[in-house]
């Protein structure tokens, strides 16, 4: 009969998840790592409502496994739990726990499966997992976005849970944790999560980011609460944001470098003419070489300009005669 843990550590910035299989002689052992607080901020901005088509499919097949007893239907409903696990590494944990509760059920004939299989928890996780990423969102920018004061975090959580008492707002409600200090698989020695259940995930990392002041900023280009790292005066985040692979610092860096080119004024005049002269090439008013024999003096003359060798006037006027 299958056996599992799933535990979970933050070592040296980084977070460290081991995953055990046991069933019969055959024992198997996977990790992943991930970079400290990534699994938290993806897993909330997850979009959540692309997997109810999946959820829906789990309960309904789960229900049938109860009806049917059939080890066939519990193959594909464990397959649909191996593609959820593929959507984030929290979904691991949803896994091993299925696949135990599958093979429970199995193990005991189907008789009284509703015993190991309560589908019902399955209905109501996708609305909860849903509440559980505002809240947590909600906590995050209130001590990191909204609250701008010299409190210590300690300080802004009684301030913001003071409030939610008096004004009756919904916050994150942290819960017991199963914790150990022990050697993790031999890869390190560290505080180790035990977690039970993927809201144990989200509790986990959330409150080692508040203990361990992990600031949060808003992406001036996604809008994204991103961790604040290495050089502290960052705005953008380096999370993929478009379908070229560019990142919201890669985007960034290059809008700012358009509105210093854009306050310029030689730049200004300079690529004005540019894209004048090199729409002249499609009317066939210019030749190519022509073009770019033209364009390398004007990068010498924009040079001159920028060096303060010749004014902007001369430059213009350079331009218009050239």
């Amino acid at each position: 009969m299958l056996r599992y843990q799933f535990k979970t550590c933050i070592t040296n910035g980084r977070e460290l998840y081991a995953f055990v299989e046991e069933e019969l002689n055959d024992r198997r052992m996977s990790t992943r790592t991930e970079a400290f607080p990534e699994s938290l901020l993806s897993f909330l901005y997850l979009d959540v409502e692309q997997l109810r088509l999946i959820f829906q499919r789990l309960s309904d097949g789960v229900r049938r496994v109860i009806t049917e007893k059939s080890r066939e239907e519990s193959e594909q409903v464990y397959g649909l739990f191996c593609e959820l696990a593929d959507y984030h590494v929290y979904f691991e944990l949803l896994r091993l726990d299925w696949k135990f509760r599958l093979d429970r059920a199995r193990y005991m004939g189907y008789e009284f499966p509703q015993n190991f299989l309560q589908v019902e928890y399955l209905d109501e996780m996708l609305d909860r997992l849903l509440a559980l990423q505002r809240q947590a969102l909600d906590l995050l920018t209130q001590i990191w976005v909204t609250d701008t004061s010299d409190r210590t975090v300690d300080e802004k959580m009684t301030v913001c849970y003071l409030e939610a008492e008096q004004t009756g707002k919904e916050l994150f409600r942290f819960q017991p944790q199963r914790m150990s200090y022990e050697l993790l698989y031999r890869e390190t020695f560290a505080e180790v999560s035990c977690p039970e259940t993927v809201y144990d995930l989200i509790d986990y990392h959330l409150r080692e980011c508040l203990k361990r002041e992990i600031k949060m900023r808003v992406c001036k280009n996604c809008g994204r609460l991103f961790a604040v790292t290495g050089h502290g005066g960052t705005e953008y985040c380096d999370r993929p944001f478009d379908e070229k692979g560019r990142t919201c610092k890669e985007i960034g860096a290059f809008r700012v470098w358009e509105k210093s080119k854009s306050e310029d004024e030689v730049f200004k005049v300079y690529r004005r003419e540019y894209k004048k002269r090199f729409a002249w090439i499609r009317a066939g008013r210019i030749a190519k070489d022509e073009f770019y024999s033209w364009s390398e003096k004007a990068r010498e003359k924009k040079m001159e300009c920028e060096n303060g060798n010749i004014t902007l006037e001369e430059f213009e006027r350079w331009l218009k005669d050239s």
